[in-house]
């Protein structure tokens, strides 16, 4: 199937979970579609975790883990571009795109835990991550081992689980299927663009450092295979294929979704770095401590002063080595630092908490003085104009039309 970016029981029922709306999108587009998703992961997770519960009484705290993480508030953006994807391909409205659309959220939810053990992220959305309540529950049960080791392990069980429950769900929307066969190579493709995304992030922790560079082109392929992508463009096209969506339509999409997504990923490193905890649910400056190649820090290593500019090379450096690895021996151990598997110089699970947090801050304020905010917000709004733009030239009716730009204003104008 042609590549068209520009680059490499479902009845409808009540849903009341608390919903924050922190947008001016109307109700009967985003937050309905939001409210409907979620109804549909709530069943699907009850029924499947009934189904685990029934294997053996240890799985009753992975099932409670996994269901409430699913239900956990979040946007519901990828699940939103994908209704709408169909709905401006002509597609009705109906209980099957929406639980089509769900599917994605559950690889969302798959994402979200992989990325939170790579990154030894402590929250997520408000909420211990998976991988620390899964260590509380082996630490709580008095187990032999380590907790944190079997935390981990259960979580990328947990991610590969909602992997395999999208597959599930997605299989069983009751989509005819010469829709599924029209869509299922462009799911395959959004998986594995947001697989290789993520490795590239992983790549480019380990290459950038005190005397090496941050590669701006690297930013830019993370944010496109890693968000871009599967946020925006391949959830709208994923929609269209369903609908039978013509080639210049899906091409339509990626005009939209590049620059969106994009903007998106600006607008979360942003956040990354300067949000409040208190609204986006997990600590700032979790990206600088990983030395993250993220287009806020291109931006800022471009704009500062050189003597600056290499401080702030020095501060996001990257770990190295795993301490206690056979390789490690004999090496000197790093200023402020505890020890632990994967920390950088005074970064890390494990180091010194002052320390971190006098480095962060230091690094914050090199690159707020750089003007590298006031830079990525034009990006942002440059790109977010490029985007709603392109989705006016498109052939799309007007309430599909409406929708996507409000969308668009939801994914960029957001404080989590």
């Amino acid at each position: 199937m042609p590549d068209h970016t520009t680059v490499p029981d479902h009845t409808t029922v009540p849903d009341h979970t608390t919903v924050p709306d922190h947008t001016t999108v109307p109700d009967h587009t985003t937050v309905d579609v939001r409210r409907r998703v979620s109804a549909v992961l709530r069943r699907f997770a009850g029924s499947r975790g009934a189904l685990l519960r029934g294997i053996d009484d240890d799985l009753i705290p992975f099932v409670r883990i996994a269901t409430e993480f699913l239900l956990a508030e979040g946007k519901r953006l990828r699940p939103a571009f994908c209704y709408w994807g169909w709905r401006g391909a002509g597609g009705p409205d109906c209980d099957e795109i929406v639980t089509a659309a769900a599917a994605i959220e559950l690889l969302h939810a798959c994402a979200l835990i992989h990325d939170d053990v790579m990154d030894a992220s402590d929250t997520r959305r408000g909420r211990p991550a998976a991988h620390r309540r899964f260590s509380r529950v082996h630490r709580t049960a008095g187990w032999r081992g380590d907790p944190a080791d079997f935390g981990r392990s259960a979580a990328i069980l947990l991610g590969d689980l909602f992997l395999a429950w999208a597959d599930e769900l997605l299989a069983a929307s009751r989509m005819p299927p010469e829709a599924l066969v029209r869509a299922w190579p462009t799911y395959g493709r959004m998986r594995s663009e947001l697989m290789a995304g993520q490795y590239l992030d992983l790549v480019g922790q380990a290459e950038a450092g005190p005397h090496g560079g941050l590669d701006p082109g690297r930013a830019v392929r993370i944010a496109r295979y890693k968000t871009a992508g599967y946020t925006v463009v391949r959830p709208l096209q994923l929609g269209g294929l369903l609908a039978g969506a013509p080639p210049d339509l899906l091409a339509a999409y990626a005009a939209f979704g590049l620059p969106l997504g994009e903007a998106f990923q600006l607008r979360d490193d942003l956040l990354g770095v300067f949000g409040d905890p208190a609204v986006t649910g997990k600590p700032t400056g979790e990206d600088l401590r990983d030395g993250r190649p993220t287009g806020l820090l291109a931006l800022a290593l471009t704009r500062a002063q050189p003597a600056a500019a290499a401080r702030l090379r020095t501060l996001i450096s990257p770990p190295v080595r795993r301490a206690g690895h056979p390789e490690d021996a004999g090496q000197p151990e790093n200023p402020g630092y505890s020890g632990g598997p994967g920390c950088s110089p005074g970064f890390g699970p494990t180091e010194n908490p002052a320390a971190r947090a006098a480095r962060v801050a230091e690094a914050r304020d090199i690159i707020a003085a750089s003007g590298a905010v006031a830079a990525a917000e034009e990006r942002i709004a440059a790109r977010t104009a490029t985007a709603v733009e392109a989705a006016r030239r498109a052939d799309l009716d007007v309430t599909t039309l409406a929708a996507l730009t409000e969308l668009a204003m939801a994914a960029t104008s957001r404080s989590h």
